[in-house]
């Protein structure tokens, strides 16, 4: 974990439309502008005591939708640092996304989407249209 600088809110969206779709990675899916909102700040990881058991919630106009800590995460956070190492540079800086813990939840134009780890912060953001985003 001596590379770890800092822990921040991240969340990654897909357009669960284009998921049966034949690109791999599903470049459709994950790779349009503004689905992975983050932030809204770093806090050094000298401030996390556990990062490997802290609190993920996300919540849906108000409605708990997903709860689980990052000990549930598949891949522990230094198992991501040493395997993508193997086949890419990181870099100061970079940022790595752990994944999440089971209860994906369905959006639509208009929701209000939270998503709170224990002692990192509270991300909001609202879903818009592609064609609103515009």
């Amino acid at each position: 974990m001596e590379y770890v600088a800092g822990y921040t809110v991240c969340n990654d969206y897909a357009i669960r439309d284009y998921l049966e779709n034949y690109y791999r990675p599903n470049l459709r899916v994950k790779s349009r502008d503004g689905l992975t909102p983050i932030g809204p700040w770093i806090v050094d990881k000298e401030a996390v005591s556990d990062p490997h058991n802290l609190t993920l919630r996300t919540f849906v106009n108000g409605e708990l939708r997903q709860e689980g800590t990052t000990a549930d995460l598949i891949f522990s956070i230094p198992f991501l640092i040493s395997y993508l190492s193997e086949f890419m540079t990181l870099q100061p800086g970079d940022m790595i996304a752990t994944g999440t813990p089971k209860g994906l939840s369905d959006v639509v134009p208009g929701d209000e989407v939270v998503v709170e780890v224990e002692g990192v912060g509270r991300l909001v953001n609202r879903i818009v249209s592609e064609e609103s985003a515009k």
